[in-house]
């Protein structure tokens, strides 16, 4: 039997004069919510969100997909993520008959995760109406759909997304009265391991400490509930041995928890060649500044939820507490990419509610204090939403226009960053030759009639040429078209001179790559 919240033995039963809000009134306010919460994620879908790159990945995974093919990049299998997530994405290729060109399917399958976002808020409503007070549940709700930082990553070709609808979804059937429900509650938070690896300590984790945390789940529950959500995990390992890709999967998985552990620093603002986090930090501030707040404040509400008399709210501080725990890990030691801040936001939204609805005695008289920066952080994130939706940050989707149609057939274009790479292949749009030629010399040998550069991750490190090309090319190169975005800078197609070229190389000056290709 599921774990109900009842009052102590001995504690006075509070009596309100209000009448609670209406089915119909708390039916109203989610719809309304979700609407918002689908609005902001669809207006600007194309044109406000950068290109990133695992987008493009995930894109030509979800392409294999649909071709009936198990998930391979150019042929070469592909296990560091499970499969969930492109199944779904294939699906929708299949069904809709959508691009099959990997750059413009990124655009076309944002929609996807635009309305999967949408329906996690709505069930982060449902569930801080289970856990919290009903205006509560709004406010918490509207923070979850105006967030710069979950918006960002609900309109992009993500993981984190479908992944934490499975475990908003398991966790509100965990917590309910029967327990054929629950067991089905586990199977949604399993198949949230089956969209990310990771997805496993906000999902099931939780389950395991709820049997010992002050008994806020009973043991045969809590075994139930655990066994169901290791099935579709299982399933999954089955099919790699049936198939016999078992190999390469483990492979892949000891690549993943050493890079998660911090043993191998490859990505992340831990890496060697990753910017300074502060320096990020400082620099996004008015873009993600109350989703940094949120951030900070999950931790600490998380551990104050555990503390709670009622075991549905302790479920969730459990939730909270180890993701944040587990970023903070990240932060120290791990590798810590920006979208691991996804699993951390929106569990911590929820503790924050229980926070609010059960608030530490010494808080009280200051309550008005605290309700006024509530409101003022759910305004600031409202403005900074329809700010960052109005923007326009597409640069590599109008360059590639303009190479497909402003330049003769067969150009050859060098390429310098991981995106460029991932998003312009040889032989489509324009017919165009293209190659991470990041060089002079690897310029001039290839005999590169155009170079694409974007001036912020050339200057953080995160491209492979030298920041020291950039003053070369303004020198050297004419730039042919120039896009400025706030998240790539400047973003120019540069149409390089063989004389120039030879000439440089000739005087020794290479300015070689910083990171090989």
């Amino acid at each position: 039997m599921t774990a109900v919240a009842v009052p102590p033995a001995g504690e006075p039963v509070v009596v309100s004069h209000r009448r609670a809000p209406g089915a119909g009134w708390l039916v109203g306010a989610g719809a309304a919510v979700v609407v918002l919460a689908l609005a902001l994620r669809v207006w600007g879908l194309v044109t406000a969100n950068e290109l990133f790159i695992d987008e493009v990945t995930y894109s030509r995974l979800a392409l294999s997909v649909s071709r009936g093919e198990w998930p391979n990049l150019a042929g070469q299998p592909f296990h560091l993520h499970p499969p969930l997530t492109f199944l779904i994405n294939g699906a929708v290729i299949d069904v809709f008959g959508l691009s099959a060109d990997p750059t413009s399917l990124v655009f076309q399958l944002r929609w996807v995760n635009a309305v999967l976002g949408a329906v996690g808020v709505g069930l982060a409503y449902a569930l801080l109406l289970r856990v919290t007070r009903p205006w509560i549940a709004v406010v918490g709700a509207v923070v979850l759909a105006a967030d710069p930082f979950v918006l960002r990553n609900d309109s992009r070709v993500m993981l984190e997304t479908p992944a934490f609808v499975f475990v908003l979804a398991g966790l509100l059937c965990v917590l309910s009265r029967r327990r054929w429900v629950a067991v089905l509650g586990g199977v949604l938070l399993g198949l949230a391991v089956v969209a990310k690896d990771v997805a496993v300590v906000p999902a099931l984790l939780p389950l395991v400490l709820a049997v010992v945390w002050r008994k806020t789940m009973p043991v045969r529950q809590g075994l139930a509930v655990v066994a169901a959500g290791l099935v579709p995990y299982a399933a999954y390992l089955v099919a790699l041995g049936v198939t016999g890709r078992l190999p390469g999967w483990w492979a892949a998985k000891v690549g993943g928890v050493r890079r998660m552990a911090g043993l191998d620093q490859i990505t992340g603002f831990n890496s060697a060649q990753a910017p300074s986090l502060l320096d990020a930090l400082i620099s996004q501030l008015t873009r993600f500044g109350t989703s940094y707040v949120l951030l900070g404040l999950a931790v600490p509400a998380g551990l104050w939820a555990l503390r709670s008399t009622r075991a549905d709210r302790r479920l969730v501080g459990l939730v909270a507490s180890v993701m944040g725990l587990l970023g903070l890990f990240a932060l120290a030691f791990g590798t810590l990419e920006e979208q691991m801040g996804y699993f951390v936001v929106v569990p911590g939204v929820l503790a924050v509610g229980i926070a609010f609805t059960e608030p530490p005695r010494w808080t009280l008289r200051a309550r008005p204090v605290f309700t006024v920066a509530a409101a003022l952080v759910v305004l600031a994130g409202l403005a900074s939403a329809i700010h960052a939706r109005s923007v326009r940050d597409n640069a590599y989707q109008q360059a590639r226009a303009y190479l497909d149609t402003q330049v003769p057939p067969g150009s050859r274009v060098g390429l310098t960053s991981p995106t460029a790479q991932f998003a312009l292949h040889s032989g489509e749009g324009n017919d165009l030759h293209v190659g991470t030629w990041v060089s002079l010399g690897a310029l001039r040998q290839h005999r590169a009639d155009y170079v694409l550069t974007q001036s912020r991750p050339l200057s953080q490190g995160y491209g492979y040429a030298s920041p020291d090309l950039l003053p070369w090319l303004a020198k050297h190169a004419q730039p042919v078209f120039t896009f400025s975005g706030p998240t790539g800078g400047d973003t120019v197609v540069w149409k390089l001179s063989q004389a120039e070229l030879d000439a440089a190389v000739s005087r020794g000056q290479l300015i070689p790559e910083v990171v090989t290709p």
